[in-house]
C-alpha cells in the first residue's frame, strides 16, 4: 500500500483514499535492485532451479540478462517477473526487497506530481547508473 500524508503531516492514509484538495505528500517507494537480485537468487537456490530452467522457462535466448538480475544490475521486466514468481510459487511482493529511505514527493496537482515522480525516477536511474560505472 502506498503512504500518503497531508501537507499537514497529518496521518496516514491510502491511495484509492485521495481527493482532490491542497498539498499532499506521497511517499514513492524504491526498490533495492541488489537486495532484489540476491533474493531471487537465494528462493532459486532454496527451490533448486537452475539458470537454464529459468531460461527456457521464460524463453529468453541467453542466460546473461538472469545473472545481471541476480547480480542486482537490472531487474526482470514486468512480465518476467510476473512469470517467474510464479514459477517459484511466491508473490511477487516477496521477491521485491524495498529500499530503506522511500523517497517523498510533494504533489499539488496532476502537474506537479508527474512532474515529482518522473525527477524521482531519473534520480533512480543516475544512481543506478553510477552502480554500474563502479
Amino acid at each position: 500500500m502506498i503512504e500518503v500524508e497531508n501537507g499537514t503531516g497529518g496521518s496516514g492514509e491510502s491511495f484509492g483514499d485521495l481527493r482532490k484538495g491542497s498539498g499532499w505528500m506521497l511517499i514513492y517507494p524504491v526498490i533495492d535492485m541488489q537486495k532484489t537480485g540476491l533474493r531471487l537468487k537465494r528462493e532459486c537456490e532454496k527451490r533448486q532451479v537452475t539458470i537454464q530452467e529459468i531460461r527456457e522457462f521464460l524463453g529468453l535466448a541467453a542466460t546473461q540478462s538472469i545473472y545481471g538480475w541476480f547480480q542486482g544490475k537490472a531487474l526482470p521486466s514486468l512480465d518476467n517477473f510476473y512469470a517467474l514468481s510464479h514459477y517459484l510459487g511466491l508473490r511477487m511482493e516477496d521477491l521485491v526487497v524495498p529500499r530503506g529511505e522511500a523517497r517523498a514527493v510533494l504533489n499539488r496537482g496532476t502537474a506537479c506530481g508527474l512532474r515529482g515522480r518522473m525527477l524521482v525516477y531519473l534520480a533512480f536511474c543516475f544512481e543506478a547508473e553510477g552502480r554500474t560505472a563502479r
